[in-house]
């Protein structure tokens, strides 16, 4: 079905569809709209501002415990392979 047959049902829908659903339809693309991809993972997954802001926090809290490695320690690993 093409964009102009989608639309065509979709407006049928909607002339059709009670104030229960017309409601939920309204708050699917209000919360669509909070969604803002920012990035993209290797394999094409996209990032949302709110995963970014998570792992931003996770990384964060991680290096404030002291658990990373030095530029140091890497580099002697990587000396081993």
């Amino acid at each position: 079905m093409g964009t102009a047959e989608l639309r065509k049902e979709a407006h049928s829908f909607i002339e059709r569809a009670s104030d229960k659903v017309l409601e939920k339809v309204l708050a699917m693309d209000t919360e669509s709209e909070k969604i803002v991809v920012v990035g993209y993972e290797a394999d094409g997954t996209p990032i949302t501002r709110e995963e970014l802001i998570q792992e931003v926090q996770e990384v964060s809290a991680r290096v404030k415990a002291g658990n990373y490695i030095t530029q140091e320690e890497m580099e002697k690993g990587v000396e081993g392979w």
